[in-house]
């Protein structure tokens, strides 16, 4: 790992010792986790334009825990990355219902002729079971159809080669259920774009709660973030909605011209301590709850 690591930063200069000092400060401390919510809290609440100095006053000193919760994706797009980044706490709502031909067992990786998907095969018709108990056909090699993808597709990129050791191995561990499976693939997306957002599996809450209502109750949220359009179930009491849409930004990809809607490793792969800065870009803010005409 020590010789990977010299040979990127010689090859790449600067830019990386500066990412990995961005995201990582804090590995190895002894109090990691206080120190990064002292991090958080430094770089003070964002506030869309045009905000008035009574909100920011506000926003400043009544803090408000930010959730969002949605489903696990294999490998997600930028837009549920984009989710993440901007909440305090993400949960990963492995007790939802399980959805046949979403993004909850397969991603879009870029490729010469455009895109390909890639699909985790699932037992059974299991269309509204919750995510959790859907089990993996283990008989076929999709982990290694997989991984030959993602090396063919993207080894060429700038930053592949310093994320191969950490990504690699996803590929080689056996998966029985698609819950584990894609919450991890999110949990190393996170990961590897340096996001200091907390995870959860909402099968790891009390009760495990089903619904996102039941998630905001378990945590005792204040503000859920959504989409336009997003879950039309009522909220608990005290619970506001955060509305925000994304408008998916264009940058360089490995292949000639431009594909929106890709896995995010896309993103880090080509753009490596610049793809948090390009994920931001996309978000536009509701304040008042709703989506601007």
């Amino acid at each position: 790992m020590e010789k990977r690591v010299g040979k990127l930063v010689g090859r790449q200069g600067r830019a990386h010792t500066w990412w990995r000092a961005q995201c990582y400060p804090l590995r190895g401390h002894p109090s990691g986790s206080r120190k990064a919510d002292e991090v958080r809290r430094d770089r003070g609440p964002s506030l869309p334009n045009g905000a008035s100095e009574l909100a920011r006053q506000k926003l400043v000193t009544t803090p408000r825990v930010m959730i969002a919760v949605q489903p696990p994706e294999y490998f997600p797009r930028l837009e549920y990355m984009a989710s993440i980044q901007q909440v305090d706490h993400f949960v990963l709502g492995n007790t939802f219902p399980y959805r046949r031909q979403s993004f909850q067992n397969r991603s879009k990786l870029r490729s010469p002729q455009g895109w390909h998907w890639i699909t985790v095969p699932v037992f059974g018709n299991r269309d509204g079971a919750p995510v959790r108990e859907v089990e993996i056909e283990t008989g076929g090699r999709w982990r290694e159809k997989h991984w030959r993808s993602f090396l063919y597709n993207y080894r060429t990129t700038m930053y592949f080669d310093y994320f191969e050791a950490s990504f690699r191995p996803f590929f080689e561990r056996g998966w029985a259920r698609l819950s584990p499976c894609a919450s991890r693939s999110v949990e190393l997306l996170a990961e590897l774009f340096g996001l200091q957002t907390t995870l959860t599996r909402a099968s790891a809450l009390d009760g495990a709660p089903g619904t996102v209502a039941g998630v905001a109750r378990a945590l005792g949220a204040e503000t859920l973030l959504t989409t336009p359009g997003g879950d039309p179930e009522s909220l608990p009491e005290g619970v506001t909605p955060h509305v925000v849409e994304y408008d998916h930004p264009t940058y360089r990809q490995n292949f000639e011209g431009f594909e929106s809607g890709m896995s995010a490793a896309d993103l880090v792969f080509n753009y490596g301590p610049e793809a948090r800065r390009i994920l931001a870009k996309g978000r536009t803010a509701h304040p008042d709850g709703s989506p601007s005409a």
